[in-house]
C-alpha cells in the first residue's frame, strides 16, 4: 500500500525539502492550497469516503482564513483524534533551529506525534526517521544521503554572492523574536484578570492590558484613502498626522490593502517621482508598491500577533499590520506599538511566574514543616494511645468482674441495711449500674478511633517509606480520609455504597490526600449552600415545579410557594469496577447534592492556582494536585460531572468526581 503525506502551511523552501525526500522514498505527496480551509477540506474528504493521508506535516504557525496558526494546530490535532485516529500530525516550527523540551511536550499534549525545528540538510536525516516511524516504513540510507547531498548543493549555489554574516539589526530582531516566543501562553489562559502596574505608562492610559489582551484593544488608526485620490492628497494626509503609520486603501468603497508611510516616502524619493505621482491618481503609485500585507483578526492575542509580525522577512518586519474588526472593518496597527505592548505582557508574565514560583515554594516548605510536625506529634501520641487502648480492654474485664461480685452480694445479703441503702441512694447506684457499661464501651470506641487516627496521620506524614508503590485497598483509603475529616462531616450525611473491588497498585498517602481534597471540597460546597437559604428555597421550588408538571400537569404558578425546605446536605461515596476502552478500572465516585459547578469554571477546575473559594479561606480546591496524583503518578483518570443528577426533566443538580485507577 502506497503511503501518502499532506504538506500544509509550509514555506516554499521547506515544502521542496520534504517533497524531494518523500518522493525519493516512493511516498505520495499531497499539495494543499493556502487559500482553502484545511479542516474543511479534510472533513469533505472524510464525509465523502475519499482517501485521507496517513500523515499531515504542518507549520504550527501557518495561517488559514479566519484563524491563527497555533489555534489551527490545536484544532487539527483534535480533529484527527476525534474523527481519523489513524491519521497522525507532525508539527514544524521553522522559526527555530532547536526545539525545547517544554515546546515538544506542548505539541504532544495537543495530539501531535512530535514537534520539529526548521528542516535543513543538517537535521533532515533525524527528521525523516520520525516520519518513517509514523508511516511504518523503512528508511533507505543511500536514497536519504543522495537527497541530502542534492539539497546541500542547491543551498551552496543559492548562497553564492550572499553577504557573509548578519547585520546588527537582523541579529537583534531574531533574538527578540526568540525571546518573545518564550512567553508562557498557558499562563495567559489561566490568569486573564491580572493587569499592568498603574504606576507605569501605558500605550493607552484609558486601557489596561491583561495577559490575554487582543490586538483590537491597542491604539489603531482608521484613516483611509481611495485609489482615485491624487498622490498630493495622500501626501497631505501623512503630513497632517505625523504619527500615522499607514493608510487603508479602498477602491470605490471596497477594501484593497494598505499603503505605509515608509513605502510612500520611498516611492516619492525616486527621481522625478514628485512630478510623476503627486498629480496622478494614487492607483499609479500603489501599483509600484508590491508589498505583502500582514492581515490579522482583531481577536488574536497580542503575543501571537507579535510572533507573526516578527517572523516576516527583514524588509517587511517594521511594516504596519492590518487588523480585521467587526462588521468587515479594517484598521492599522503600528508594529512598534505592538512590540511595546508585547514587552508589557512579557513583564506581566515574568512577574506572575515569579509570584507563582514563590507561592509554590512557600506552600512546599509549609507542607514539609507541617508533615514533620505531624510525624513527631503522631509518634508522641501513639504510645499513650496504645496504653489507653490496652488498659481499656483490661478495665472492661475488671468492671465486669466487680459487677458480678456486687450482684452476688446483693443476692446473698440484700440491701435492707439502712447504711447500705443510704449509700446506694447517695451514689445513685441504679444509674451507675445502667450507665457504666455504656461509659466503658464509649472509652473503648474512642481508644480504637484514636489509634486509627494516629495510624492515618503517620501514613500521611511519611514516617514510613512510601516511595515505592504497593498494593492497597481503595475502600480503606476512603475510610482513612473520612476518619481525618470526621470533625468536618458533622451536619453532613455520608452515604457509602461499597462494591467489591480488587486491590490496586499505588501510593497510599497520595491516594488518601486525593480523597481528602475531593470530600473536603464537597463538604465546603454543601456547607456554603446551607448558609444561603434563598438558594435552597429556589431549588426546592424548581423541584416542586417538576413534580407538578410530571405528576399532576399543574403549572408552576399553581404550586404553593411557602414550602418547607426539605434539603439536607448529602455526600455519596461508592466503589465499583468500571470497564472503559476495553479495560477494567477501579471506580470511586464522590458526589454531592449541591448546586453544581458552573460550566465556565469546569474548563479550569484542574488548573494550578485556580480556586472559587473566598480570600478568607486562603486555600485552593486542591484539584490540580488530585489530577497530577491520579493521572501522572498512578496512570489513572479523574472525571468531573456537574450537574450529574437529573430530576424528572431539565432540573439537574449536584457534582460528581469519579476516580479511575487501573487494576
Amino acid at each position: 500500500m502506497i503511503k501518502s503525506v499532506l504538506l500544509a502551511h509550509l514555506s516554499q523552501e521547506q515544502s521542496l525539502i520534504w517533497h524531494d525526500v518523500l518522493l525519493a522514498h516512493k511516498i505520495e505527496v499531497w499539495a494543499f492550497h493556502e487559500s482553502e480551509d484545511l479542516l474543511h477540506m479534510l472533513e469533505q474528504k472524510r464525509t465523502s469516503n475519499q482517501g485521507l493521508p496517513q500523515l499531515v506535516i504542518s507549520d504550527m504557525y501557518g495561517i488559514r482564513p479566519g484563524g491563527s496558526g497555533l489555534l489551527l494546530a490545536t484544532e487539527l490535532c483534535k480533529w484527527c483524534a476525534d474523527y481519523v485516529p489513524q491519521m497522525k500530525v507532525l508539527l514544524i516550527n521553522p522559526r527555530q533551529s532547536q526545539i525545547k523540551e517544554v515546546e515538544k511536550k506542548w505539541a504532544i499534549r495537543r495530539g501531535a506525534i512530535d514537534l520539529l525545528p526548521q528542516i535543513s540538510a543538517k537535521n533532515l536525516s533525524s527528521a525523516f526517521v520520525t516520519v518513517a516511524r509514523a508511516l511504518e516504513i523503512e528508511v533507505k540510507p543511500k536514497v536519504l544521503t543522495s537527497v541530502i547531498k542534492n539539497i546541500q548543493r542547491q543551498q551552496q549555489h543559492a548562497d553564492k554572492g550572499a553577504i557573509q554574516g548578519k547585520n546588527i539589526r537582523q541579529t537583534a530582531t531574531q533574538e527578540l523574536a526568540r525571546k518573545m516566543a518564550m512567553i508562557p501562553l498557558m499562563v495567559m489562559a489561566n490568569e486573564p484578570e491580572i493587569e499592568l502596574n498603574e504606576d507605569k505608562p501605558l500605550l493607552n492610559p484609558k486601557k489596561q492590558l491583561a495577559l490575554d489582551s487582543n490586538i483590537a484593544e491597542l491604539d489603531l488608526f482608521d484613516t483611509h484613502v481611495d485609489l482615485d485620490k491624487t498622490g498630493a492628497f495622500t501626501k497631505q494626509l501623512f503630513k497632517d498626522n505625523p504619527i500615522l503609520p499607514a493608510l487603508i486603501v479602498y477602491d470605490r468603497n471596497e477594501y484593497v490593502g494598505m499603503l505605509s508611510r515608509r513605502r510612500f516616502l520611498e516611492c516619492l524619493s525616486r527621481p522625478y517621482a514628485l512630478e510623476l505621482f503627486t498629480k496622478r491618481p494614487l492607483r499609479v503609485l500603489y501599483e509600484q508598491v508590491n508589498v505583502e500585507v500582514l492581515e490579522l483578526d482583531g481577536n488574536m492575542p497580542i503575543v501571537t500577533a507579535s510572533q507573526l509580525a516578527l517572523s516576516r522577512p527583514d524588509d517587511e518586519i517594521y511594516e504596519p499590520v492590518i487588523v480585521r474588526l467587526a462588521d468587515d472593518q479594517h484598521a492599522v496597527l503600528d508594529v512598534h506599538s505592538l512590540l511595546q505592548s508585547q514587552s508589557h505582557i512579557h513583564e506581566l508574565a515574568t512577574k506572575l511566574l515569579r509570584e507563582q514560583a514563590q507561592t509554590t515554594m512557600f506552600q512546599t516548605e509549609k507542607m514539609a514543616s507541617l508533615g514533620q510536625i505531624v510525624a513527631e506529634v503522631s509518634h508522641d501520641i501513639r504510645n499513650p494511645a496504645v496504653k489507653i487502648h490496652n488498659n481499656t480492654e483490661s478495665l472492661v474485664t475488671y468492671i465486669d468482674g466487680l459487677m458480678k461480685i456486687l450482684r452476688t452480694y446483693e443476692k446473698e445479703y440484700g440491701t435492707k441495711s439502712p447504711t447500705i441503702s443510704k449509700m446506694l441512694e447517695e451514689v445513685e447506684w441504679e444509674l451507675i449500674r445502667a450507665d457504666l457499661p455504656q461509659v466503658v464501651q464509649g472509652i473503648r470506641s474512642g481508644s480504637r478511633y484514636l489509634n486509627r487516627l494516629v495510624d492515618t496521620l503517620q501514613s500521611l506524614s511519611h514516617m514510613e517509606d512510601h516511595s515505592t508503590p504497593g498494593p492497597l485497598s481503595i475502600v480503606e483509603c476512603v475510610e482513612s480520609s473520612l476518619t481525618i475529616l470526621s470533625g468536618r462531616t458533622k451536619g453532613v450525611q455520608i452515604v457509602k455504597k461499597y462494591g467489591e473491588v480488587p486491590q490496586v497498585n499505588g501510593l497510599c498517602d497520595r491516594i488518601i490526600q486525593v480523597f481528602i481534597n475531593l470530600i473536603s471540597n464537597a463538604i465546603d460546597a454543601l456547607l456554603d449552600l446551607k448558609l444561603h437559604p434563598e438558594l435552597i428555597e429556589q431549588r426546592e421550588h424548581m423541584l416542586l415545579r417538576e413534580d407538578a408538571r410530571f405528576e399532576d400537569g399543574l403549572a408552576y404558578s399553581n404550586v404553593q410557594t411557602d414550602v418547607e425546605t426539605t434539603w439536607q446536605p448529602l455526600v455519596m461515596i461508592s466503589s465499583a469496577i468500571a470497564t472503559i476502552d476495553n479495560r477494567d478500572w477501579v471506580s470511586i465516585k464522590i458526589a454531592d447534592n449541591g448546586m453544581g459547578i458552573p460550566s465556565d469554571m469546569q474548563n479550569h477546575i484542574f488548573d494550578s492556582f485556580f480556586t472559587n473559594k473566598g480570600d478568607n479561606k486562603r486555600t485552593g480546591l486542591g484539584l490540580a494536585v488530585c489530577h497530577q496524583v491520579i493521572t501522572q503518578q498512578h496512570h489513572g483518570k479523574i472525571i468531573l460531572r456537574s450537574p450529574y443528577l437529573n430530576y424528572k426533566g431539565d432540573v439537574t443538580i449536584g457534582s460528581e468526581f469519579e476516580v479511575l485507577l487501573p487494576i
